[in-house]
């Protein structure tokens, strides 16, 4: 039985690697991708939030409209479970607006308090 030549066990190594490559390429494209995503909802969600804290006639605000079709759009297209995290902190924030035009200081320490909790979700 012959080992083979240094030439033949390149070119199987080499194919070994392709087919490796081939096989975890989409996996990695598709995790940093979620990452990407992951991160944009954060910023957006954060974003709007800190804009309301002390912003009056939150309900006419451009902020809380962007912030309540964000938060619906996102739970219907949320596709793990880091951004269904995500959107349930933003969907706190809004459950703690309520349908009130001012804030309380109650109202912005739960609301710093979710912010604070987005910011430590690991993308």
């Amino acid at each position: 039985m012959e080992i083979g030549s240094l030439a033949e066990w390149v070119e199987g190594c080499g194919e070994l690697l392709a087919v490796s490559v081939a096989l975890f390429l989409p996996y990695y494209q598709q995790r940093k991708a979620n990452r990407e995503k992951n991160q944009r909802a954060k910023q957006v969600i954060i974003g709007t939030a800190s804009a309301l804290l002390n912003q009056g006639k939150i309900q006419n605000s451009i902020n809380y409209k962007e912030l309540q079709q964000f938060i619906s759009i996102y739970s219907v297209l949320a596709t793990n479970s880091k951004i269904i995290t995500i959107i349930e902190l933003g969907d706190d924030i809004l459950d703690t607006i309520g349908d009130n035009n001012e804030l309380n200081d109650d109202q912005k320490k739960q609301i710093q308090s979710s912010i604070d909790q987005l910011k430590t979700v690991k993308s």
